[in-house]
């Protein structure tokens, strides 16, 4: 089962090290750091340093909502863009702002990290951390297939 935008969204996430109330303490580690900096440079085929809408087909979550991550409307993205872009998701699933996506919240406005909940649930408290994303991330890189 592939649930790719799941990843997707989790790479982002990281990528941005705090979401929706999330303490700065939640950066990504140094390993989560290099994972997603090698997913970026990989996608990054002109290494320019933003991904253009045909970088983005390496990496099809990213192309399929290439013109809602691009903020500026200027046809690449920023790691900015992509990071802002996932802090704002997060938190508008957060309806309760507390920091957490419970599983109604995922069901709710995001049904594909709701899919997959129980799996990127690590520690089965019924809530979604952004380590417990940030450990997707880096583990699969953007991309996850079984």
């Amino acid at each position: 089962m592939r649930i790719a935008a799941t990843s997707a969204l989790a790479l982002a996430l990281a990528a941005a090290g705090t979401a929706a109330g999330a303490q700065p303490s939640n950066a990504p580690t140094a390993q989560q750091q290099q994972a997603l900096q090698a997913r970026w440079q990989a996608a990054d085929a002109d290494h320019d340093g933003f991904i253009d809408r045909a970088e983005a087909q390496a990496l099809p979550p990213i192309a399929k909502r290439f013109d809602e991550l691009d903020a500026n409307g200027d046809g690449k993205l920023t790691a900015e863009e992509t990071r802002k872009s996932a802090q704002d998701r997060l938190r508008a699933a957060d309806a309760n702002q507390d920091g957490f996506i419970d599983r109604a919240e995922a069901e709710a406005s995001l049904p594909r990290v709701a899919k997959a909940f129980d799996r990127l649930d690590g520690n089965a408290d019924g809530k979604l951390s952004v380590e417990e994303v940030q450990q997707v991330a880096s583990r699969f890189g953007g991309r996850l297939r079984r």
